[in-house]
């Protein structure tokens, strides 16, 4: 695989900007990647994409998940605050996973992410277990 130039960063990270634009005033309408100019040749395909978007996504909920585990902030009130701060990208990703079997599979990977900071695995933390209905977990040290 060839490196990518600056340039090329550049450039990819304008057609993704685009399409979150266009996400904001219609999810549907922003999958038409071949009406983005640079779209498709920069990233090879949709699925490529889609792919490019969800690790946005994903970057950005990694660093609230592990805030929301020092903080002890419920995951889900972190996942809903991410998804209305940035709604567009959101929307987005919930159209298009109905199409995209490799965007289905990355989002399996957010959900073992969230479950694996449920659980403590990545914050040198556990969760102590409390009854069905508990409001929030009590981290303790692993």
């Amino acid at each position: 695989m060839a490196e990518m130039s600056w340039n090329d960063f550049r450039a990819r990270r304008a057609v993704l900007e685009e399409i979150l634009a266009r996400a904001h005033a219609d999810p549907a309408l922003a999958l038409r990647f071949d009406e983005v100019p640079g779209a498709i040749e920069l990233f090879g395909s949709a699925d490529n994409i889609l792919l490019a978007l969800q690790h946005r996504w994903s970057n950005h909920l990694a660093a609230r998940l592990d805030q929301a585990v020092e903080d002890g902030t419920p995951l889900n009130a972190t996942w809903k605050a991410l998804a209305a701060e940035q709604p567009a990208l959101r929307a987005l990703l919930d159209t298009a996973a109905a199409s995209s079997l490799p965007l289905r599979g990355s989002q399996r990977a957010e959900q073992r992410m969230i479950e694996a900071h449920h659980t403590g695995r990545l914050s040198g933390h556990r969760i102590e277990q409390q009854p069905i209905g508990a409001r929030t977990p009590t981290m303790t040290p692993a």
